[in-house]
């Protein structure tokens, strides 16, 4: 019988093929089991996860992916560098610009706080860990160890098992006044990694400021209101929110408010900020509608009639005029229609 053997060529191929696939095999699992694990700070909402809901603006790519605030674990001895906290040592950079009025905050009190973390991807855990902030520390500066009191005011031992992908920990927040920032880190037991979350928090104001007064509309239009109001002594910024939702931060005592819906009611209030951070209360509500709709003037749009240009129609309380020939294209919705001033 004659046994044959790959040839000093092939068996070298041979080889060289099997370690190729050995070195993408290694590789994939580690790669897969550095980006498995993904979370961040749901409530009270994290810087990153209030970029992703819009609270806070002008965050570049944390938007898409406020789970992914890695970097290596062992904090405060290693981990992000100074001026890179936020961010988890440089990646998403836009979170590390640090002033005392840059991202919306919290609001915070003293005691018995529940911190939820919503897992993308659950992981075995070494511990959970939460920092805050010196009393007396610069809000203008960025973020460094120096800022923060470097024993957590609540550290959870997991022992390295896996989590559920909602996790809470309860927690006894320490009394501050005024802004602070706490920072969150998740350890993962068999990684050289953590995830670090920044919260932006408000205790009350820690000054008298007032809230802002006389807030009224001076004009509107079909897709805007303009505000003004009389500013509060002390103030450095004022914040308004429309409906309860933050829409924008001036330095003056006025706001314009743009891409409104034509003829609808709008609820705004507005609040002071002063150079530290802290918060006045809420001035008194104010309630504008924008202009147009005058409702009822012309038939109601039908989808099955065909108009022409010029037709006017109403539809949802607002009147429109067809731009040109148009057949079930519905008003506000199709650029055909106008709205009728």
């Amino acid at each position: 019988m004659t046994l044959l053997l790959p040839n000093h060529v092939g068996l070298k191929k041979l080889v060289t093929a099997s370690c190729m696939l050995l070195i993408m095999a290694v590789f994939t699992l580690l790669f897969t089991e550095n980006a498995s694990a993904h979370g961040y700070v749901d409530s009270p909402g994290s810087r990153a996860i209030l970029c992703k809901n819009g609270q806070n603006t002008d965050c570049g790519g944390i938007v898409y992916e406020p789970q992914s605030l890695e970097a290596p674990k062992g904090w405060p001895a290693s981990g992000p560098a100074d001026g890179k906290i936020a961010s988890a040592s440089g990646a998403f950079p836009k979170l590390d610009e640090q002033s005392a009025t840059r991202w919306s905050k919290v609001n915070m009190t003293a005691g018995p706080k529940t911190f939820t973390w919503k897992l993308t991807a659950a992981h075995a855990t070494t511990s959970w860990k939460y920092y805050i902030t010196k009393d007396g520390w610069d809000p203008n500066a960025p973020l460094s160890r120096a800022s923060f009191n470097l024993t957590p005011f609540c550290s959870v031992n997991y022992g390295g098992v896996q989590p559920p992908f909602t996790y809470s920990d309860n927690c006894n927040v320490p009394a501050k006044t005024g802004y602070h920032v706490i920072l969150a880190v998740w350890e993962i037991a068999d990684t050289a990694n953590a995830f670090y979350n920044v919260i932006d928090v408000n205790f009350g104001a820690s000054s008298t400021i007032e809230p802002p007064t006389h807030l009224s509309s001076s004009s509107q239009t079909n897709t805007s209101i303009q505000l003004t109001w009389t500013g509060s002594t002390g103030a450095s910024s004022y914040e308004v929110y429309r409906n309860n939702t933050l829409i924008g931060t001036t330095t003056t005592t006025s706001y314009n408010n743009t891409a409104l819906t034509v003829n609808t009611s709008y609820m705004y209030t507005v609040v002071a900020v002063d150079s530290s951070g802290n918060k006045s209360a809420a001035s008194a509500q104010l309630i504008v509608k924008t202009t147009g709709g005058t409702t009822g003037s012309y038939p109601a749009w039908n989808s099955s009639t065909v108009y022409v240009g010029g037709k006017k129609v109403s539809y949802n309380d607002v009147n429109y005029e067809a731009k040109w020939w148009t057949l079930g294209e519905t008003p506000g919705i199709s650029g055909v229609w106008k709205v009728i001033p």
